[in-house]
């Protein structure tokens, strides 16, 4: 009778619930009572419809026939997922946009994911980062941690002043540890050891030694 009623009124638009029994290239087969029928999902439906959910659908001039939402689920599914085709913006004109999860939130993208704000926080117990290739731009860096270790093959720094300060310091060069500067200044306020099988030192001009004390050998 619903197929029959939609056939003579065809300048008509009626809506009744249906169930979905198969999605192929993105038509659906709607079941309505006895009457099977293909349908599309519509722009305002954002709920992507799977087989065995109730939706609600309406029948239009010409045959047409859209999915206008998902009423229910199928048995046992849990899962609700937002589909749409195209771009899309979501804009909040006033106020903030939050997004929750209880156990989780997952962000992801084929090509490119940008992050834009005034300010940026991010706050967690534990985190880990995976990038191949890492640029930072800006004008300061400023990190408090309580340790630091790091792995890598090769490290190259820039810099026109370098300033530390440390309570101990401890370094190991298993091959070659090589300085060159203008000018080289060592102060020790109680010893300064120096030990090695083989020593050279040269000078172009004036070597001198100064102290209390000189023992050689």
């Amino acid at each position: 009778m619903h197929a029959a009623a939609r056939k003579l009124n065809r300048e008509l638009t009626t809506v009744d619930e249906g169930t979905v029994v198969d999605v192929k290239d993105g038509v659906f087969t709607v079941r309505v009572g006895d009457f099977d029928c293909s349908a599309r999902r519509a722009k305002s439906c954002l709920v992507a419809p799977a087989p065995g959910d109730v939706v609600l659908c309406s029948f239009g001039p010409q045959g047409r026939c859209f999915v206008l939402a998902v009423l229910e689920g199928a048995e046992g599914e849990t899962k609700t997922r937002l589909e749409v085709e195209g771009d899309l913006d979501v804009v909040v004109g006033s106020g903030k946009l939050g997004l929750r999860g209880a156990k989780g939130v997952s962000v992801a993208s084929g090509d490119e994911l940008s992050l834009v704000g005034r300010a940026l926080s991010v706050s967690a117990l534990e985190g880990k980062l995976f990038v191949q290739k890492l640029a930072y731009l800006g004008d300061r860096l400023k990190a408090e941690v309580e340790a630091i270790k790091t792995v890598g093959a090769t490290r190259e720094s820039i810099f026109e002043r370098v300033s530390e300060r440390v309570k101990r310091s401890f370094r190991t060069v298993e091959d070659i540890d090589q300085l060159k500067a203008n000018k080289v200044d060592y102060a020790a306020e109680t010893t300064l050891a120096m030990r090695a099988e083989h020593a050279v030192l040269h000078a172009e001009e004036l070597i001198k030694v100064d102290g209390k004390q000189i023992q050689l050998g």
